[in-house]
C-alpha cells in the first residue's frame, strides 16, 4: 500500500504496527496505534498528499505543530502534501497559550475567578438539567440552558447565557453551575471526524455530586478528554504542594527549628525582619512570632527556607 510505502512510520506517533485500510472511491488509512484516520489523495495513482480524518486518540491533536504554531487539530479536515507530515514534529504537550486565545472576552468577564485562579479555555453549547414539572407531577423532564462552559485552573463553571436586548443581540453570562477539578471522577463524550467537525458533542462529567450533562462545541472526546486531565492533574499537583506547605509551617515551631539549626553547626539569638531589618529575639515558643516595629509575621518555616538558600548560594559561591 503506498501509505505503508510512504509512511512506515505513523506521522503522528511513529508507530511501525502499520495501518488499516477502507473505502472504495476515498482511501483511508487509520494507524492502529494512535488510531489517526488520514483520507489519500492521488495523482495518476500516486500518493500526493494525506487529510487528517479522525484525530488520534492519545491526545496528540493537542499538541504544537513545531513552527508552525498552532496545535495538530487545527489542520483537520486541509489536504496537505507529504512533506507536511513525513517532516511533522509535536512538542508533546498541551498548547495553552493557543487555546486561551479563544475565549470570548465578553464570556470572561462574567467568571467568577478566585484569586490566583485562570481561565484556561472555554466551550460554547447547552446543558442538560432535570426538572420537576409541578408538585402534581413529580415526574423528571429535562431541559437544556444555553452558554458556555469554562475550564479554569481550579474548576469548571457552567454560565448561563441571558439576551440583554431583543433588538440588540447582546449577551450577559452568569455562573449557576461548578465542578472543582480534583472531585472529578469520569469524562466521556462522543468523537466525530472531519465532516461533522463543527457539530456539537454530547459530552458528559461525573464528580462526586453526580453527572452533568453538556453538548459542546469542537468537544471531540479526543481533544476534551485530555484538556480536562491535564488540568485535572495539574490542579491535584498544586493542592498536595499547598499541603506540603501548610503542614511544614504547623509542625515546625521555633523551638524545632532552632534544634535543627544547633545540629548543622548554627546558633542563631536573634532574627531579623525580612521586611524592615529590624533585629528580634529568637521566639521561645510557637510557630509564627511578629515584627514589633512595621508588624509583619515571621513564619519559622520561612526562616528555615532562607537559611537553605544562604547556605545553597554560598556553597555555590
Amino acid at each position: 500500500m503506498a501509505m505503508q510505502d510512504e509512511f512506515p512510520k505513523c506521522p503522528v506517533c511513529g508507530s511501525t504496527v502499520g495501518y488499516e485500510y477502507s473505502g472504495m472511491i476515498s482511501k483511508y488509512a487509520k494507524c492502529y496505534s494512535c488510531l489517526a484516520r488520514w483520507k489519500l489523495y492521488f495523482e495518476n495513482q500516486i500518493l500526493t498528499a494525506l487529510v487528517l480524518h479522525e484525530l488520534p486518540k492519545n491526545g496528540a491533536a493537542l499538541h504544537k505543530v513545531a513552527n508552525a504554531n498552532i496545535p495538530l487539530f487545527a489542520e483537520i479536515g486541509v489536504p496537505l502534501g507529504l512533506i507536511f507530515w513525513k517532516t511533522l514534529q509535536l512538542n508533546e504537550k498541551i498548547d495553552w497559550d493557543y487555546l486561551k486565545r479563544s475565549i470570548d472576552k465578553n464570556i470572561l468577564r462574567h467568571v467568577p475567578l478566585e484569586n490566583g485562579e485562570a481561565a484556561i479555555y472555554c466551550w460554547i453549547g447547552t446543558r442538560t438539567t432535570q426538572n420537576t414539572k409541578t408538585e402534581h407531577d413529580n415526574s423528571e423532564k429535562q431541559s437544556t440552558q444555553s452558554g458556555a462552559l469554562m475550564l479554569t485552573t481550579r474548576r469548571l463553571i457552567w454560565l448561563n447565557r441571558h439576551q440583554n436586548s431583543t433588538y440588540k443581540q447582546t449577551f450577559s453570562y452568569k455562573a449557576t453551575h461548578e465542578i472543582a477539578l480534583e472531585s472529578v471522577t469520569g469524562i466521556s463524550g462522543e468523537t466525530g471526524d472531519s465532516s461533522n467537525w463543527i457539530f456539537p458533542k454530547k459530552t458528559s462529567i461525573v464528580d462526586n455530586s453526580g453527572e452533568s450533562l453538556f453538548t459542546l462545541q469542537y468537544a471531540f472526546l479526543e481533544l476534551f478528554k485530555p484538556m480536562i486531565e491535564d488540568a485535572i492533574h495539574t490542579r491535584k499537583t498544586e493542592i498536595e504542594n499547598e499541603q506540603e506547605t501548610d503542614k511544614g509551617q504547623l509542625t515546625l515551631d521555633f523551638p524545632a527549628l532552632k534544634t535543627t539549626l544547633e545540629r548543622g553547626g548554627l546558633v542563631m539569638q536573634v532574627l531579623k525582619c525580612p521586611q524592615c531589618r529590624t533585629t528580634l529575639e529568637f521566639p521561645k515558643s510557637g510557630n509564627q512570632t511578629q515584627c514589633a516595629h512595621c508588624g509583619k509575621t515571621i513564619n519559622a518555616h520561612d526562616v528555615l527556607e532562607k537559611v537553605k538558600s544562604i547556605l545553597r548560594n554560598t556553597r555555590q559561591a
